[in-house]
């Protein structure tokens, strides 16, 4: 009976992405979603393995090649078969930490690679929520803002440009990230839009959008005008579906 989930490493999944390389892991977890890390090389399983993961025949078998000559999957020519390295074995060829892992289910791997992408994009969303923990105490004005906002209360921002830095890519390419993670619905959004507003609380007309431009150029970039009021765009608010876990690797 096949397992109804399976664990990837998170970090294995960012390897992929940023080395484009998620047909050639999608490839590997299928092979041992299939498998017990043996299982027979027959090219006429192509058609098969291809359907199943709704790729052609080629990506199988260039995918295949790759794995073989990257030596995450080795060849039995003897039993004519392959085995498939652990992900224990695989992290530590590629000098990868193994210890925090997603849960996969492999019912449908025709979007994996968006699902590559909504698991990156959570590990650093959770990644800055820790770190801006650690580096700030919680006020009482804190706690009644997320008292007043509970109901947004699993969703956290992470900033394009962050992303982009953290993984060492451009920002257009951290931003596809996230698209084809909302694509996939395991990223849901909520846009943040607020009306900017003076120290006693006044709405600020469009009309000043040329002074705010001219005196702090920081915020240049994210201010809109409505139909009366000044508007200024913060940061996405995201909420993921991914699941992750600690995790032993067995095989």
């Amino acid at each position: 009976m096949k397992p109804i989930y399976t664990t990837i490493p998170v970090k294995l999944c960012e390897y992929s992405l940023v080395n484009r390389i998620t047909t050639h892991l999608m490839t590997f977890a299928y092979l041992k979603h299939i498998s017990s890390g043996h299982v027979r090389f027959d090219t006429s399983l192509y058609k098969v393995w291809a359907s199943d993961m709704d790729v052609s025949e080629r990506t199988v078998r260039n995918s295949v090649n790759w794995l073989i000559k990257n030596k995450w999957i080795t060849v039995n020519s003897k039993k004519k078969s392959l085995r498939i390295i652990s992900y224990l074995q695989l992290c530590k060829k590629l000098n990868l930490c193994r210890k925090l892992a997603t849960i996969f289910e492999p019912e449908d791997f025709s979007k994996f690679q968006n699902f590559c992408c909504a698991v990156v994009f959570t590990y650093y969303l959770k990644k800055k929520e820790w770190s801006d923990k650690k580096r700030r105490s919680v006020s009482i004005m804190e706690d009644t803002s997320m008292n007043r906002n509970f109901y947004l209360k699993d969703f956290k921002t992470l900033p394009i440009r962050y992303l982009a830095k953290c993984l060492g890519v451009s920002i257009s390419t951290a931003n596809n990230y996230k698209k084809n993670g909302i694509q996939a619905n395991l990223l849901t959004v909520k846009r943040q839009v607020i009306t900017m507003t003076d120290k006693e609380g006044v709405k600020l007309s469009k009309d000043l959008i040329s002074t705010f431009k001219y005196e702090d150029k920081n915020i240049t970039g994210r201010l809109r005008t409505g139909k009366k009021y000044l508007k200024r765009v913060e940061s996405d608010l995201i909420k993921t579906e991914i699941i992750f876990k600690r995790k032993v690797y067995k095989h």
